[in-house]
């Protein structure tokens, strides 16, 4: 079975490193994976021994699902750097990785080749991709804790999964009500961001202030009288005799 013609199209032309990955979804169809709504059905039988995945007993974890071809170069570029990423975040998300190939067969010998120890599975006949409406060649979506589409990136290129990163670890802080981690990447993420006062390391400086640095004097105050002087007593006039 192909993709429709139509899905096909958009795969292929996603399928280059110069694919954009925007922040964010469109309008859509009943089930479509949109940002800030559930994720649609995800229940796949892995492919490297890591037993069936279903997003709905995952739920309280960060989850990454990447749909993927055997025939698309960028996707073999970024099977090495999910692979990263996993080993990075550990057990605290899930990386999913879901083929849409037409055949079962050289699936399971890709990933391995190419580095992939995270779950793999094989959407026969598109089922998932075309119920999560998937249009290019990788297409990634990052799932928070309590099941909703948070973050979609269209295609891949490099430094995509520093992205996916940041976004899972502010997503792990939103569920433990740690801010810490979600402030730290905001800073990591943007090399102009300043350290707030008080934070050690920042750049903001105390306010100091030194003996000599008086206050201007007030407006309303009443200029400072000047000291009286002091009279001289005056001499006494002798009398003539």
């Amino acid at each position: 079975m192909k993709l429709p013609g139509l899905l096909l199209a958009m795969a292929l032309a996603g399928c280059t490193n110069e694919a954009k990955s925007p922040t964010g979804g469109g309008g859509g169809g009943e089930g479509k994976a949109e940002v800030g709504k559930p994720a649609p059905e995800l229940s796949i039988e892995t492919l490297n021994d890591k037993g069936t995945i279903s997003l709905n007993e995952l739920q309280g974890k960060v989850v990454i699902v990447d749909f993927w071809a055997t025939w698309c170069a960028p996707c073999k570029q970024s099977f090495p750097k999910l692979e990263e990423l996993q080993k990075k975040v550990g057990d605290k998300v899930v990386i999913v990785g879901v083929s849409v190939d037409d055949e079962k067969k050289g699936v399971a010998e890709f990933a391995k080749e190419n580095g992939a120890t995270f779950a793999i599975g094989w959407d026969q006949g598109h089922t998932i991709a075309s119920r999560w409406k998937v249009g290019t060649m990788p297409t990634t979506f990052v799932v928070d804790a309590t099941g909703k589409v948070r973050h979609i990136h269209d295609g891949y290129h490099e430094g995509e999964t520093d992205r996916m990163e940041k976004e899972a670890n502010a997503l792990l802080a939103e569920d433990t009500g740690d801010t810490k981690v979600a402030k730290n990447d905001a800073k990591a993420e943007d090399p102009d961001a300043k350290g707030d006062k008080g934070d050690k390391g920042g750049d903001t400086k105390a306010d100091t202030a030194k003996p000599d640095d008086k206050p201007p004097p007030d407006e309303d105050d009443p200029p400072p009288k000047e000291p009286k002087k002091k009279k001289k007593p005056k001499k006494k006039k002798s009398k003539k005799p």
